[in-house]
């Protein structure tokens, strides 16, 4: 299958994902990390370890944040839910450190119960730019209406937790419900019209959008070449494991390598080295066809000073260009 750069009609988009981008699509995000903080000293517990200001949230606010070792590279970028009585994190199911292990590791004294719960939820996901007017007809509460506001709601007689997210663009839900209600909230949203989202959309439209999966965050990345400094770091805040690190490369004012998406006009493979002037500027990471790109689009921890130079790039020996990602704000 080929297609030719900008040509978005060139293959046909996977199922469901015009509805992720015009309308609104249901999609199963399968098995997630789910880690609860609970207890007197829960948030400032969490806040030592995120880039960041947890101890800065209400209850049913949230932030993104990375969760670095002590040399300040990234463990996991989490989203963090502040309730009320602690936090509860989301992350992806494949971190290649378990995020509960690395936190429960330093657990000694504090006031708190950390609990694995990833194995208790299932998680769907409502998205594209009709997702408040669908979802707001069978819920029974107002809608959370700031990026990572979560609340408590009944869905079609399901208990449930709503949070607005962007993971694919606005106009996002994650849902979290019991494994026992997933298959009854499945068809709850089947019943208000909405089409399912596969696997290979959900794909395409985070390739798109540039948010990170655990692939993409290779050993030895350092939180500011992911590029979600505005959202997921703060640098006022207090001490947190890898602080010194995160805190030297914002005194410098610049990374070496930054994530961006490299397109071309035919299919690009995972793993492909991109080559600027014959040298290896990095390797993709994560791969899709994509209809905003016209072609294969991938994700790679490039070298930036070869990407700013503006130099035509290759991807296993094919032209290729850089594709302007979403600013992650």
């Amino acid at each position: 299958m080929s297609a030719s750069s900008g040509n978005a009609s060139a293959f046909a988009p996977p199922a469901g994902y015009d509805a992720l981008r015009k309308a609104a699509a249901w999609a199963d995000l399968g098995p997630r990390t789910v880690v609860f903080a609970s207890g007197p000293d829960a948030v400032k517990f969490v806040d030592g370890f995120a880039t960041a200001a947890v101890s800065k949230l209400e209850p049913g606010a949230g932030t993104e944040g990375f969760f670095a070792d002590a040399k300040g590279w990234v463990l996991a970028l989490a989203t963090i839910f502040r309730t009320d009585d602690g936090v509860w994190i989301d992350a992806s199911a494949d971190l290649p450190t378990p995020l509960h292990g690395h936190l429960d590791r330093y657990h000694i004294r504090e006031r708190l119960e950390l609990v694995d719960a990833s194995s208790e939820h299932a998680f769907l996901l409502v998205a594209g730019p009709a997702a408040n007017d669908v979802l707001a007809p069978i819920v029974d509460a107002a809608l959370p209406a700031r990026l990572f506001d979560h609340a408590t709601i009944q869905l079609a007689g399901i208990d449930a937790t709503i949070a607005r997210v962007d993971w694919l663009g606005e106009g996002g839900f994650l849902l979290r419900v019991a494994v026992a209600d997933r298959d009854r909230l499945a068809a709850a949203l089947r019943a208000a019209g909405m089409p399912e989202a596969g696997a290979d959309a959900l794909e395409a439209v985070r390739i798109e959008e540039g948010r990170p999966a655990p692939a993409d965050i290779v050993e030895k990345t350092l939180p500011q070449e992911i590029g979600r400094d505005s959202r997921a770091i703060s640098f006022t805040k207090g001490c947190y494991l890898g602080q010194e690190t995160v805190a030297r490369i914002d005194a410098l004012g610049h990374v070496n390598r930054r994530l961006v998406a490299v397109a071309a006009a035919g299919p690009i493979e995972r793993g492909a080295v991109v080559t600027c002037g014959g040298e290896p500027i990095g390797t993709v990471t994560s791969t899709c066809l994509s209809p905003r790109a016209g072609g294969g689009l991938g994700l790679v921890l490039a070298v930036t000073k070869k990407i700013a130079a503006g130099a035509a790039i290759e991807v296993a020996g094919a032209p290729a260009h850089v594709m302007q990602l979403p600013v992650a704000g």
